[in-house]
């Protein structure tokens, strides 16, 4: 048995899960992955001994647990990866805390009406709330690119949390039909190119599970 263990979700609509899934991928962190079917009768029971919150995800490492995927991505720079998960630079790595904070906490109506799906490709209704929030991450996205992108294509050059904090909403959006930006829509791109990403993205393509609410948090 791996010393690092993270319980996921399925895949296909799990965005929390493919959080720090995508972090411990990036930097080639062996894990092993623990897959637990999610809305199902028995799931509270196959998450008690692993996740405290009986939700996912859950990094088991060692003797610490860790769960909410924001929490995981700090524990896995901090232990596993000598602070490369956040940048270099402490103006960048505030900002960066920022704008994870806030994709962690805000866009309610994105996460109740627009959760990733990696199997949907469908124009949905654009509300104005809608609209409201994907301009936010608009305006995050091209503003981070401009202000700290220099050295790479990601939000801060290199890759860090911020962008698997992102990489579902870009999953969304590409599903979903979302006009952005020019260089939001470039960033989005590089994104969805991202190797562990497609792997993601096409795991949960090919999952079979049963009809589950539209309304997944995102």
């Amino acid at each position: 048995m791996s010393s690092t263990r993270l319980v996921i979700g399925n895949k296909n609509f799990s965005s929390w899960s493919m959080r720090p899934w995508l972090l411990l991928r990036h930097f080639d962190i062996a894990f092993e992955e623990v897959s637990v079917a999610l809305y199902q009768r028995n799931t509270a029971e196959k998450l008690g001994p692993l996740s405290p919150s009986l939700k996912v995800p859950a990094l088991i490492h060692h003797e610490t647990t860790v769960w909410d995927s924001l929490s995981i991505c700090e524990y896995v720079s901090e232990a596993l990866l000598d602070g490369r998960g956040w940048p270099a630079s402490p103006r960048k790595r505030a900002t960066a805390r920022s704008v994870c904070a806030e994709a962690h906490a805000e866009f309610p109506h994105l996460k109740k009406d627009w959760p990733m799906n990696c199997k949907a490709r469908v124009d949905l209704f654009v509300s104005e709330p809608i609209a409201e929030e994907i301009a936010r991450i608009d305006a995050i996205w091209s503003c981070c690119r401009r202000k700290h992108g220099a050295g790479g294509e990601y939000l801060f050059g290199r890759f860090s949390i911020a962008d698997c904090m992102f990489a579902p909403m870009a999953v969304a959006f590409n599903a979903y039909g979302a006009l952005l930006s020019a260089e939001a829509q470039r960033y989005a791109d590089t994104l969805l190119a991202h190797p562990a990403v497609q792997d993601w993205i096409a795991q949960g393509r090919a999952e079979e599970e049963p009809g589950v609410p539209l309304g997944l948090v995102m």
